[in-house]
């Protein structure tokens, strides 16, 4: 049992250590960018709308700090990121293999998260977070118009609900 726990921490190590500059990279830009802009997805920085993935990280941290319901709130595709994200934890630290084959749970994991996207549009967005249009947006800053529409537009949904 200790030499299996000390192979599976042994794997983590090695690729920690041959993707430590990618690793690093990418919290770096989720530090500087939630400082910066207090958002992380380039789709919501460059036109201000939620992306399929909207609330994900979000509901991770709820769902390790035990509010798993409220997690749910936030992206309810989170069970089957986590679900595939333990079958890769699995196959790669515990079983060894070196490529792990998660092709088809990966296209449904990413084919549910497309389909509760669309129902998110149409019943929550835009009067709930994260399902909601962001003002500060690149395209917003470029063409002034643009955030005037979307405006518009949001004013029109909200106004006609129900």
């Amino acid at each position: 049992m200790e030499k299996d726990i000390k192979t599976i921490l042994f794997r983590i190590k090695i690729d920690i250590k041959n993707n430590a500059l990618m690793l690093l990279t990418i919290f770096v830009l989720w530090v500087a960018m939630n400082l910066i802009f207090h958002r992380f997805c380039p789709f919501v920085l460059f036109c201000g709308l939620p992306c399929p993935g909207c609330g994900i990280t979000r509901a991770f941290f709820l769902f390790l700090s035990f509010h798993p319901i409220k997690a749910l709130e936030l992206n309810p595709s989170y069970p089957f990121w986590l679900m595939l994200g333990l079958a890769a934890f699995w196959q790669r630290y515990i079983k060894g293999y070196e490529h792990v084959k998660l092709f088809y749970p990966m296209l449904i994991t990413a084919i549910i998260t497309f389909v509760v996207y669309i129902i998110r549009i149409i019943y929550v967005f835009p009067a709930h977070e994260p399902m909601v249009y962001v003002h500060d947006n690149l395209l917003a800053h470029i063409f002034p118009a643009y955030d005037r529409i979307m405006t518009s537009l949001m004013d029109y949904i909200l106004t006609n609900i129900e």
